[in-house]
């Protein structure tokens, strides 16, 4: 059975840019098996409408929520429909849908999984080649601040970047932390990246960073995170995952 790429992408009010980020998908995927999972997280604009077009043409799955619960609630959802559908050799990518994630990376990702090299790959901002365009300050703080106190409380081998969520995950991993865990993200919020990588990592998979390009230029309106809440509910993780991963 061929490797299929799964691409995860939960969408808030992305009418503007996830259209991008969906033909950015076909450009580099379109030669093989993939499939792509969107999570309309109650938008109120026309996200849903711009995934529905799009799926008339390629293949996708569109999830619906009726009210705006929050990114961990939308991968919650995401992951719930999509890891029952993965093989073992499959492989899962999760970016975000404002097309601050270049799809033109996924390759990248993926690759080392598919050459048995990794289990996860995360595309990172603290290893040499990483590119950030048009990051507010306040936000490459709290990336720093985020990435030393995890490395620091939670390590993970091979892993520095606990807050990006471009990431790709072999199937088996997913599908052997879905089995201990049952959910993966209790967080709503964007502190739930942490806590996946968290979980998931401490099934000692093999995790390969690789250089992330952020492109926050490419950011179509304001943005979602509240940075004081994000802080908090990050550092309320670590102490979390740091008892559940004791007991």
């Amino acid at each position: 059975m061929d490797t299929v790429i799964h691409i995860l992408l939960a969408a808030y009010n992305e009418e503007r840019a996830l259209g991008d980020v969906l033909n950015g998908i076909s450009s580099v995927l379109g030669d093989g098996a993939f499939n792509v999972w969107v999570v309309d997280d109650g938008s109120g604009d026309g996200t849903g409408a711009v995934a529905e077009d799009w799926k008339k043409k390629n293949p996708l799955v569109l999830i619906r929520h009726e009210k705006n619960q929050g990114l961990g609630a939308a991968l919650h959802t995401g992951f719930t429909a999509l890891i029952p559908a993965l093989s073992p050799d499959d492989v899962a990518v999760t970016l975000d849908a404002d097309n601050t994630h270049p799809p033109a990376q996924i390759p990248s990702l993926i690759k080392p999984i598919q050459e048995g090299q990794a289990d996860v790959v995360v595309a990172s901002r603290f290893v040499p080649g990483a590119k950030t365009v048009g990051v507010p300050f306040y936000r490459r703080v709290l990336s720093d601040v985020a990435g030393l106190l995890f490395r620091y409380f939670l390590p993970i081998p091979g892993l520095r970047d606990y807050t990006c969520g471009f990431r790709a995950y072999r199937g088996s991993v997913l599908k052997s932390a879905q089995g201990k865990w049952g959910r993966l993200a209790t967080e709503n919020g964007f502190a739930a990246a942490a806590e996946i990588i968290v979980k998931v990592g401490a099934l000692r998979p093999r995790v390969r960073e690789v250089p992330l390009v952020l492109r926050y230029d490419r950011k179509q309106g304001p943005s979602q995170m509240r940075v004081g809440q994000t802080i908090f509910r990050n550092v309320a993780v670590i102490l979390r995952l740091r008892r559940l991963l004791r007991s």
